[in-house]
């Protein structure tokens, strides 16, 4: 469960059955009224990354338990997991996704993680230590700020976006705002560098990812199914 959307995927030990989205609007009980029919059998295990507010989670339980009599199994953020050490003090303050990401990728070591979602986080680990990251607004969250910043800066959509010199009002806006996140990932990258002799692996994730990829100068790979994945090592499904 995101910012945005709730995301199901239904699992046979690690091969994915099938995968379901909706946008959640704070609240499961929307899918009591949307799930797709093969979502209805009976499930084993339920595991949950969740980044919304308590009064949701528990929403979810109610929803597992009448749905699949099964209660859900909620991934938590730890100092340590799969041998990888959390940068931060107080490690439950990491959100569940970044850290989730952080474990599905963490056998690629050193490593740059990228989710474009409604934020943009970046995070990178070396040696099997989370070394932190960074937490800008996404694209839309980006563009949106500009609108409500401000008077006169209106953006309508364009056909396509690059990094070249905005020649109008929108394309400065979209142009910067695809910039904003190019620049920010190559810097990152870079960072990493200077402190590991190794290639750095980049890996990008979220509904934005694939809008960023073309622009990037750097080698990478795109996970759209990253977490999940990462949810997966969590909880022992996946080696």
């Amino acid at each position: 469960m995101g910012n945005s959307r709730i995301k199901l995927w239904l699992c046979d030990e690690q091969k994915i059955i099938a995968h379901y989205a909706v946008a959640h609007q704070y609240s499961a009980d929307i899918l009591t009224s949307s799930l797709p029919p093969e979502f209805y059998h009976h499930v084993d295990f339920i595991g949950v990354s969740s980044v919304l507010e308590d009064k949701i989670n528990h929403e979810l339980e109610n929803l597992c338990l009448s749905l699949w009599a099964c209660m859900p199994h909620f991934a938590r953020t730890d100092f340590s997991t799969l041998g990888v050490q959390c940068a931060y003090t107080e490690p439950s303050l990491l959100g569940i996704d970044r850290w989730l990401n952080i474990l599905a990728v963490s056998h690629q070591q050193p490593v740059c993680v990228v989710s474009c979602g409604t934020a943009l986080t970046i995070d990178v680990v070396n040696n099997n230590q989370h070394l932190g990251g960074y937490i800008l607004p996404g694209m839309n969250l980006q563009l949106s700020s500009l609108v409500h910043g401000t008077q006169r800066v209106r953006p309508h959509d364009i056909t396509s976006i690059s990094l070249a010199f905005g020649k109008s009002t929108s394309e400065a806006v979209h142009h910067g705002v695809l910039l904003t996140c190019v620049a920010a990932i190559e810097k990152v990258v870079v960072a990493l560098k200077q402190v590991t002799d190794n290639n750095v692996q980049v890996v990008l994730t979220g509904g934005d990812a694939e809008k960023i990829s073309p622009h990037l100068q750097i080698a990478h790979t795109l996970n759209p199914e990253l977490l999940l994945f990462g949810l997966q090592r969590y909880f022992g499904q996946l080696s």
